[in-house]
């Protein structure tokens, strides 16, 4: 064989045992599948492309792995003791175990095309016979023993024994038909291929076994006649004939060599000539070795627990025709992100005490060795005695090693927020609030994240409110954090530890496009079938945005949507799980903004042409809202250049891609404007298929725009560093400004008609940045000319005409990429605030929003972009006269409340027994009315810890939960706690723990197939809180504030009654459960068995708030509430309750 083989992959089989050496391998001869085990028991399947892990499971206890066989119906492992078939996935087909597996060693088919019956030997006395349809031993045939390994024949069955001997067998009368002494002691292996046998193993010598050095061949038609062996040096352990050619063989070591050999070759030294031997580069011994049914690839399995794949070719195939694998769903895995030069700050903060070693100063340039000697009192010196040299004075009264107390000067102040839980111990630990010192250095801190003068627009280092900003966790969650640190202005800041949340940009511009939040409100108000709709996860958010007044804000809900389309999936839109510094966030942004408002554009379009007309530019029925707002109407001409023919489509794109010159056309700059234009309107040449010539001819494309919209949407698209240099070229205040515009102006004079839309006109003044705040567009016939004009300048005649024709388009928010020198690259959007919502204290009407971080900016700082931190990545300029051109009026305003009065489930059977009564028109909830409420939860994905070198425990990142049941019970009426909604939520994730334990849900519950219960999808579930929200019902329950934070629903404080706080004394840290309360004040024993109930625990909330305001009522809850921390103390907060002896209340209150 002329094959020159080379190793492409090696990967560890290591699993959650510890390593252990690979036992058995196999390819599938269906599918594009390795298949390995190992001595613990434990078979993984590897993609043959690459050897990433399909499926893992555990097949054998604590047994190893001795074969692998496969069929079309599943994986077929034995051990010792048992044979056991599974699907591909690792569902448990078959397995079986009893008195006749002892000790089990190969197996194989009856015959190559009978996978039914499998015939199981070993080193035992019988052979047994294996249905696998039936899953159980059908036949034991007697005298087989000592057999180490088999293979089959459409004619016979070839047994090796354990003594050296090989015998040809009838498969149907098991009956020996020829017979061979094929090596003195044992067999390590052999195969068999048409008439040829080949045999490896080990001599009896000197009382020791000695492996062979030679492969023997012999011919199964002439009673075993031997052939010439082939010669193997370093010792042949693994035999394997070749699938494709019938006289060729695969011969391997333990040592790592291997070669192929062409058995029908006459001449002895041609078997191994120098180039064709192979070598392994392995620390351990060879353990498995097998060759895909293509011959395309080897892989071969070591002790270390390695597996090595090589090939002979740059492209392969498992299979030459292998069948599509089932793929599962993609398993998001936790981001780690540590390396050598990784900073520790990019870790959370743990729960800490004292100073960081992290804030160690950068330049410390005096350190105090020790504290200098105590002064001694003069009147100590005036009466002291010398003696020997030795002073004595009598003592003052002061104590060995005791000094006065000094105040401790104070020590620097990390720039960041303290935990809420800190702040609060250090008001308790001290009777002020702050000294002036210390009140002053955090007033400073603050100032460099609030004060809208911090930095200079101009400059080249990165302002410290650009850096990505991150949450740290103490032992209390997320909840412990000081958002307002970040954040003290009237605004909502999204949070960042959601996966896929640097989309928080994006969403805070679109949340600012004021015609798009109301068509986005709008749209909820209505019942939405689709269950995972991108406008109405917009809708909730802005609804919660709009009533957040300053309060940090999650996007769980729109970026869970994200995560789960398969749409964007196929494009790629998510975040890497470890982003590093070369990654374009700019160009994900721009994807996901395209992307975003086209699925909007579906969403909101109604058939029939019965669409609202909310645009007067665009006042056709048939064209959805999203495109009347985004949509620039567009007419595509495609021209053939041979038959002269012309296709005219009109198309609606929603952004709009910046073209950038050539490089034989960047010998001068081009303005803003300039590109601009090129980019609307702009024509392309390409050969493509003409169906009136019926081949491909050159087509010639060219883009008219004809309308335009009320929000223009730009990519920057700046690929290369030359495209970013046009946007650094000027800026506010600099000082080439002048010298390029004059250049600019004599470039466009010298460029005839052209000069005044490329927006360099001679009055363009010295601090005219590159990019305009306002600029003018004119469509004049089939050419478009664009402006730049200057804020509160004239507006010029051509563009005041017809408005679908001419607009004034002025900038309203931008999303850049930003990347300091020591993190990788983030996202932050810059915002025009709107006027009408505007904070009149504020300086500037441009606010900087980076993730959870707002604060007030100045304009020359967004039209600035010198530092090379700083990348464009969109824009959006929106028209002046927008509220002219718009008319909201016609979307649908009146709230559809049918859900909270129709009994829904996409459960396959109605609900057994169900709990609740749904809520009548007559009812209908509104403000002030009582309900409570609460859920369980399941854990998409466990919380992540870290154990410090002192043995405690520090969270890393919180557990994902998601909600699995909603109960809400009346508050008040003639049906007072009687539940009106029970659903469980159904889950498609994937679920790392149920939480049983305490939620009370299983996989059963969730699932449409087998659930009992009243089965709906998120949003249904979501959309009902956020309509008893909007209805102004109070809510009653236990933990309500950090259930809703959960579920992703900002209530207003008045909203919730929460008796957590209710039963709560605030100099004491310990907050009362459910449980304990509902024991102690009601005599009722709850959550005793195994989960929580919802409508239980709501119920108790009900009438734990009812006692309260009877307590309250009777000026007895003070001393109700002190004798419950009382009962607490002496019972250990109920950690082992009675069950059977029930609490009496304290102070002689009677018992309800």
């Amino acid at each position: 064989m002329e094959s020159s083989w080379t190793q492409v992959q090696s990967i560890c089989d290591q699993s959650i045992d510890k390593a252990s050496p690979v036992s058995a391998l196999t390819w599938d001869p269906y599918f594009e599948l390795l298949w390995v085990g190992n001595d613990a028991g434990r078979v993984s399947s590897y993609y043959g492309d690459g050897l990433q892990r399909y499926t893992s499971f555990k097949a054998h206890k604590n047994e190893q792995v001795r074969q692998i066989r496969l069929t079309d119906r599943g994986v077929i492992t034995l051990s010792s003791t048992s044979i056991q078939m599974r699907d591909r996935r690792g569902l448990v087909r078959c397995n079986v175990s009893d008195e006749n597996t002892k000790d089990l060693h190969t197996m194989v088919f009856d015959t190559p095309t009978n996978t039914n019956e499998l015939m199981v030997a070993g080193q035992q006395e019988d052979m047994i016979v294996v249905n696998l349809a039936r899953g159980a031993v059908t036949k034991t045939v007697p005298g087989v023993s000592n057999i180490v390994v088999m293979r089959n024949t459409a004619r016979a069955v070839c047994c090796g024994s354990l003594l050296g001997e090989v015998t040809m067998r009838d498969p149907r009368t098991m009956r020996v038909e020829q017979r061979l002494q094929a090596h003195t002691a044992t067999l390590s292996d052999l195969d068999v291929s048409g008439n040829l046998l080949v045999t490896c193993g080990f001599s009896q010598r000197q009382n020791s076994l000695l492996i062979d050095p030679l492969v023997k061949v012999y011919d199964v038609r002439m009673l075993m006649r031997s052939l010439a062996p082939i010669p193997f040096p370093s010792g042949p352990m693994f035999v394997k004939m070749h699938p494709t050619l019938s006289t060729t063989c695969l011969v391997a070591s333990q040592s790592g060599q291997f070669q192929m050999c062409d058995v029908s070759s006459l001449t002895m030294g041609s078997y191994a000539p120098p180039t064709q031997f192979f070598q392994i580069q392995s620390s351990s011994y060879i353990t498995a070795m097998d060759i895909s049914s293509s011959a395309h690839t080897l892989a071969f399995g070591d002790g270390a627990s390695f597996v090595y794949q090589f090939t002979d070719r740059e492209v392969f195939d498992v299979n030459p025709y292998s069948m599509g694998l089932s793929t599962p769903d993609v398993v998001e895995l936790p981001e780690v992100q540590m390396g050598e030069d990784s900073p520790l700050s990019s870790v959370g903060l743990p729960y800490y005490t004292e100073p960081l070693l992290s804030n160690w100063p950068l330049y410390p340039s005096v350190f105090d060795a020790s504290s200098p000697p105590p002064h001694i009192d003069d009147e100590l010196l005036k009466n002291m005695k010398t003696v020997d040299f030795v002073g004595y004075a009598p003592n003052p009264g002061i104590r060995r090693n005791q000094a006065p107390r000094k105040k401790k000067p104070l020590q620097n102040k990390r720039n960041g927020p303290k935990f809420r839980s800190e702040q609060e111990r250090e008001m308790l630990l001290s009777n002020k609030i702050l000294d002036e010192q210390d009140a002053q250095q955090r007033a400073e801190h603050r100032a460099s994240v609030t004060d809208l003068g911090a930095a200079d627009p101009m400059a080249l280092t990165m302002p410290s409110y650009y850096r990505r900003v991150e949450i740290q966790y103490s032992k209390f969650g997320v909840e412990d954090f000081d958002f307002e640190y970040y954040n003290r202005t009237r605004y909502g800041g999204l949070e960042t530890h959601i996966r896929n949340s640097f989309c928080n940009s994006l969403l805070q511009v679109l949340y600012f496009t004021e015609p798009l939040r109301k068509v986005a409100t709008s749209h909820i108000r209505s019942l939405c079938s689709h269950p995972k709709c991108f406008l109405c996860e917009l809708g909730f958010l802005f609804r919660m945005l709009e009533a957040s007044n300053g309060q940090n804000c999650q996007a769980t809900n729109f970026c869970r949507t994200l995560t789960m389309s398969p749409k964007a999936a196929a494009l790629s839109l998510f975040e890497p799980d470890i982003p590093d510094s070369t990654f374009s966030y700019s160009g994900l942004i721009q994807s996901l903004a395209r992307f975003l408002l086209e699925e909007l554009h579906g969403e909101a379009f109604q058939p029939e042409d019965n669409n609202p007309v909310i645009s007067k530019l665009l006042d056709s029925p048939s064209i959805s809202t999203i495109q009347q707002l985004f949509g620039v109407q567009t007419l595509y001409a495609i021209e053939c250049a041979s038959c002269e023919q012309v296709v005219k489509r009109t198309t609606f794109p929603f952004v709009i891609d910046m073209i950038y010159p050539r490089s034989e056309q960047k010998t001068r700059k081009r303005s803003f404007t300039h590109l601009l234009k090129g980019s609307l309107c702009r024509e392309s040449k390409t050969k493509a298929w003409c169906s009136t010539c019926r081949r491909y001819r050159p087509l010639t494309t060219k883009r008219t725009v004809l309308a335009l919209p009320n929000a223009l949407f730009i990519n920057a698209g700046t690929s290369y560093p030359e495209d970013e240099a046009l946007w650094r070229q000027n800026g506010p205040g600099s000082p080439r400004n002048n010298k390029q515009t004059i250049n600019s102006n004599n470039n466009n004079n010298n460029s005839g008609s052209n000069s005044n839309s490329d927006g360099g006109s001679a009055d363009t003044p010295k601090s005219n940045p590159w990019v305009p705040e306002r600029f003018g567009v004119h469509i004049n016939g089939g050419e478009v000319v664009i402006k730049p004009l200057l804020p509160g300048s004239d507006i010029p005649e051509e563009f005041s005409k017809s408005s679908k024709t001419c607009a004034i388009y002025e900038l309203a928010a931008s999303v850049v990429e930003v990347k300091a020198e020591d993190e990788d690259p983030h996202l932050v959007a810059q915002v025009k605030i709107p006027q009408d919502e505007l904070d009149p204290s504020s300086d500037s009407p441009w606010y900087l929003f980076n993730d959870f971080l707002v604060r007030s900016i100045r304009e020359e700082e967004v039209l600035s972009f010198k530092g090379k931190w700083k990348t464009p990545s969109m824009l959006q300029y929106k028209r002046v006269d927008s509220d002219e051109q718009l008319d909201l009026t016609g979307l649908p305003n009146q709230v559809d409340c049918s859900i909270l009065f129709t009994d829904t489930t996409v459960a396959s059977r109605p609900a057994v027994d169900p709990k609740y009564e749904i809520l009548t028109p007559d009812e209908m909830p509104k403000k002030g009315t009582l309900v409570a409420l609460d859920t369980e939860f399941v854990a998409l994905k466990r919380e992540v810890t870290e154990i410090r070198s002192d043995g405690t425990k520090s969270l890393i990142r919180p557990s994902t939960l998601l909600m699995a049941r909603l109960s809400v019970i009346r508050g008040e009426g003639p049906k007072e706690g009687v539940p009106f909604i029970d659903d469980y939520i159904e889950i498609t994730e994937e679920v790392e723990d149920y939480l049983t334990e305490f939620s009370g849900i299983t996989a059963l519950d969730v699932n449409p197939k087998t659930t009992t219960h009243t089965l709906v999808d998120h949003k249904m579930a979501y959309a009902k809180l956020r309509l008893l929200v909007d209805l102004g019902c109070v809510f009653i329950g236990h933990g309500l504030v950090k259930d809703f934070r959960t579920i992703n629903l900002l209530v207003p404080p008045e909203q919730i009654i929460d008796t957590v706080d209710i039963y709560h004394i605030r100099d004491r840290q310990r907050k009362i459960s459910l449980r304990f309360l509902a024991w102690h004040l009601l005599g009722r024993d709850i959550q005793s068995t195994e989960g929580h109930d919802s409508i239980e625990d709501a119920e108790n909330a009900l009438v734990l708030y009812k006692k309260y305001l009877e307590y309250k009522k009777s000026g007895e809850f003070g001393k109700i509430l002190e004798g419950v921390y009382v009962a607490g103390m002496r019972s250990n907060w109920l950690k082992k309750p009675p069950r059977d002896n029930l609490p009496r209340l304290p102070f002689s209150s009677p018992r309800p």
